[in-house]
């Protein structure tokens, strides 16, 4: 089993906000929802059903703002553009500060934020307090935390190879673009990245048409040509239905429909768990020799 290793230098950081598992840190509003709601007079289905969006909420681990960051916007002195500056920060508990990203370095081809009042050309940089170190062979998508509805900034997503790129806080470094044009605070706590290792493979594309008389003969199991129990959407609902409870008393993911109760889709956030020590660690190994 791969291990993931987050590592910190500083104390308050690794005491109070470890990177959090994504399938236990879920937006409220996701949380609250029921699968079925009330709209104009009629029963419908929500988005919490959608077992791709509650995989995606669940993959990896958040890393979460550990004080209060002010982001200052705005032209500072002796400068040609408008950048973003920093305020707050604690040198002795994390190397925050980082240099900006001005669209001139995208040769104006990507807009920050542009409105009647002003417009914010830079996005901001700095290194959150978690170093990351992956398997060789493992990547780790950056990714803008989905669903947390964040109105004041985005994080660019990116791929960074954890395996090698990883001495210090050389791969701390996160980059977010405003979304307004004005100073904001990120309050502590906030969900600032979704981290998410993966394996690099090699992969090879096949492109196919079939024929169209297949789709046809392949809605039926009883004419179907495809490999046996490899069901359809539409003969899963069908024989496994839509009655039954569709969430557990923990309001977790929704027991929706066939491909939910189905054997074709896996649960994606039981894959991540931690406080497991890893198996290659000496000090829990089973010491074979009785007599020391």
């Amino acid at each position: 089993m791969p291990t993931i290793e987050f590592t910190t230098y500083s104390e308050r950081t690794l005491r109070d906000f470890k990177p959090v598992l994504a399938k236990t840190y879920q937006p409220d509003w996701w949380k609250n929802m029921k699968v079925f709601h009330a709209h104009h007079g009629y029963k419908v289905q929500s988005i919490r059903s959608c077992p791709a969006m509650d995989d995606w909420l669940k993959m990896g681990w958040y890393i979460l703002a550990n004080r209060d960051l002010e982001v200052v916007c705005g032209m500072t002195e002796g400068d040609q553009e408008d950048q973003i500056e920093w305020k707050g920060f604690d040198p002795s508990d994390g190397h925050y500060h980082s240099s900006s990203h001005p669209s001139s370095q995208m040769l104006e081809s990507f807009e920050y934020v542009s409105s009647e009042n002003e417009q914010v050309n830079d996005a901001f940089k700095f290194r959150q307090p978690w170093g990351i170190k992956t398997p060789k062979g493992y990547s780790c998508f950056f990714l803008d935390p989905f669903l947390f509805q964040n109105k004041h900034f985005a994080t660019f997503q990116g791929i960074i190879d954890t395996d090698g790129f990883n001495v210090g806080y050389d791969n701390s470094q996160v980059i977010f673009y405003p979304k307004c044009d004005h100073s904001f605070t990120i309050p502590e706590g906030t969900p600032l990245v979704q981290i998410i290792p993966f394996k690099r493979e090699e992969w090879i594309g096949a492109y196919l048409q079939n024929p169209v008389e297949d789709f046809i003969v392949n809605r039926s199991s009883h004419t179907t040509n495809r490999e046996e129990d490899n069901l359809s959407m539409e003969e899963w609902q069908m024989k496994l239905g839509q009655a039954g409870p569709i969430a557990d008393e923990h309001g977790d993911a929704p027991n929706f429909g066939g491909y939910r109760k189905g054997e074709v889709w896996a649960m994606k956030g039981k894959y991540f768990n931690e406080d497991a020590p890893p198996p290659e660690c000496p000090a829990h190994k089973e010491d074979d020799d009785d007599t020391t």
